[in-house]
């Protein structure tokens, strides 16, 4: 065996192969020692988050997203870019039983296949945060931004994928979400146009939504804006004419004179003007502002900031001889419709109302103001007491030739009293008259009302 073994020199052999083996251990050690490293921004997976929803009706609402890897192991193998991919991080949260709130939770570590020690994560634990989370659904609210093209206007945005937004989170948070909000530019825009439209969520004090859990399912919307071509157009009225005032014989102030208008183009094309109505010169105050609605065609609309009412103004001319003259009437002839079965008693409060004449000069100096009377018509049964306002109208005898009763709403006030004390049948207006017995002597004063 010893000559065999000589021979062969078996013993050289297994020798030769141990030594380089070592050599190799040595040189492996050198060149490709064992090492510490980290690795850097590895992502956070969460796992058991169905199991956490099932069993407890709770969701991750935020958690640490990524964390850094500390391993050991063969230089060779821990700077391998392939094997820094390999390394991974899950939390599991199907063991959270303690309801809602914020864990810190040790996470697992896996390296793959490779011959990598994985020591620890920095942080050494993630902070997950589990609430329940409902869903509610938020208005959209978009506005227009910028300046159209010269003669035309943005109308209101019209979403047109969806007015409402449906939005996620924990109840408490969901609270403080009032609606979902966007804006849209405009410029230089001429015709109506569709475009995209970022949102964001706003509470009621039109603050925008920050810190929060709350999710939206779309942060985009599709919006409509119309724009609209813009009109000024004038304003007018139609006179007709009374006994003593013409149409000639005044001039028309309307404030404001036009308004601008938005619309279809074609419907605007068609508009030279705005009738407010017609005004009677027999009935009209001259001086006295009468305020009218301006009555828009269909299909447009009033500008932002234009009235919807005018004022409309008429003068008589210079040299026009008509004038007008305002009088005090403090004769008042009360009827109560009710008659005797009236337990009541009605006083007038209103010492004079104020009504105005029109004519020449010379034929109003001729008036005879103690001609002029109100004639007042009420049921004091179905009034019953109390202070009250009733309509009143003007009845005069005697005028004058070419002088006219400007007609007018009088308003005049009576209180109705349970008692019938002081009878007055129709004298003082300062007294008790006692209803249903005035008004015969002072309708038979009266005469023929005009």
């Amino acid at each position: 065996m010893k000559q065999f073994m000589k021979k062969h020199d078996l013993w050289l052999r297994l020798l030769s192969l141990f030594l380089a083996f070592v050599l190799w251990i040595v040189v492996r050690d050198i060149e490709n020692p064992s090492k510490r490293t980290t690795v850097n921004d590895v992502e956070v997976k969460i796992v058991g988050a169905d199991q956490l929803y099932s069993e407890y009706g709770l969701s991750v609402i935020e958690y640490t997203t990524m964390v850094d890897v500390v391993v050991e192991g063969p230089n060779n193998e821990i700077t391998d870019r392939a094997f820094q991919k390999k390394v991974a991080v899950t939390v599991d949260v199907s063991t959270l039983t303690d309801g809602a709130g914020e864990y810190a939770l040790t996470p697992q570590i896996s390296t793959g296949s490779y011959n990598v020690d994985a020591l620890r994560t920095d942080p050494v634990t993630v902070r997950v945060l589990v609430d329940k989370v409902t869903t509610t659904t938020v208005p959209v609210r978009i506005e227009t931004t910028g300046t159209t093209a010269e003669g035309s206007r943005a109308g209101t945005p019209e979403p047109t994928t969806t007015k409402e937004v449906t939005i996620s989170g924990p109840a408490a948070e969901l609270q403080e979400v009032a609606y979902a909000y966007g804006t849209i530019s405009v410029d230089d825009r001429s015709s109506t146009f569709t475009g995209e439209c970022g949102i964001s969520l706003y509470n009621d004090a039109g603050e925008p939504i920050t810190g929060t859990h709350v999710t939206c399912q779309t942060d985009t919307i599709t919006v409509r804006v119309p724009i609209y071509p813009i009109e000024s157009v004038p304003l007018k009225v139609t006179l007709t004419d009374g006994e003593t005032l013409k149409q000639e014989q005044v001039d028309v102030s309307i404030d404001p004179a036009a308004v601008t208008l938005i619309g279809d183009q074609n419907t605007l094309a068609g508009i030279t003007e705005i009738n407010l109505g017609t005004i009677d010169l027999d009935t009209a105050r001259t001086g006295v502002a009468i305020e009218m609605e301006i009555p828009l065609p269909e299909g447009v609309r009033l500008d932002s900031g234009q009235p919807s009412t005018a004022k409309v103004t008429l003068t008589v001319k210079e040299e026009e001889n008509v004038s007008t003259r305002s009088v005090q009437v403090s004769k008042f002839v009360p009827t109560d419709t009710a008659q005797e079965e009236t337990p009541y008693t009605v006083s007038v409060l209103t010492e004079s109302v104020e009504i105005e004449l029109r004519g020449s000069e010379s034929a109003l100096e001729q008036v005879d103001v103690n001609a002029l009377s109100v004639g007042l018509t009420f049921d004091s049964v179905s009034l019953g007491t109390g202070t009250h306002k009733v309509k009143g109208v003007i009845a005069a005898t005697g005028l004058p030739a070419g002088v006219t009763l400007v007609e007018e709403d009088v308003e005049v006030e009576i209180e109705i009293t349970g008692t019938a004390e002081d009878g007055n049948a129709g004298g003082d207006v300062s007294a008790d008259v006692p209803a249903g017995e005035a008004g015969d002597g002072a309708a038979a004063e009266s005469g023929d009302g005009v």
